[in-house]
């Protein structure tokens, strides 16, 4: 059975940022696709009541991300530029995708090491407490490697 990135997200949210569940109650009323759309456009402001900029200092918007590129793009995106690639979403619209995984790949450990490292220094930049983010970007890993059948 395939995995929504909420389906990923929440759990991981609820666990490791308690703080941010609101905003995913929040945005429940928006499919996944409407809330990675929400996350990387410019103008975000409309919708959640602050721009990209004070987003950016939220966890859920890294992790939702991270996840969603796993998601649509699979086990690849922990390669060289990945949160380059994220970044620059922050500053365009992304193309629709279906936001449900269908069969990823497993991760290798290279990438398990790049994708915990890139949640890990994200939420550190992000004010999250150095044992928090290791925990944090330990358990994304960890959900990503089980896979969609894995909720």
């Amino acid at each position: 059975m395939a995995a929504s990135i909420r389906g990923i997200v929440t759990p991981l949210i609820a666990e490791h940022v308690p703080h941010e569940r609101e905003l995913l109650e929040y945005l429940r009323p928006l499919d996944d696709d409407g809330i990675t759309r929400l996350f990387t456009r410019p103008d975000s402001d409309e919708l959640l009541g602050f721009g990209v900029a004070e987003a950016a200092s939220l966890i859920t918007p890294v992790v939702w991300l991270v996840v969603n590129e796993f998601v649509t793009r699979g086990a690849g995106v922990a390669a060289d530029g990945f949160f380059a690639r994220i970044r620059a979403r922050f500053s365009r619209t992304p193309a629709r995708g279906t936001g449900v995984a269908a069969d990823p790949v497993p991760l290798t450990p290279e990438q398990q090491k790049a994708v915990y490292r890139r949640v890990y220094d994200e939420a550190c930049l992000r004010g999250l407490e150095e044992a928090a983010a290791k925990q944090l970007g330990e358990a994304v890993v960890a959900r990503l490697a089980m896979g969609p059948s894995g909720q």
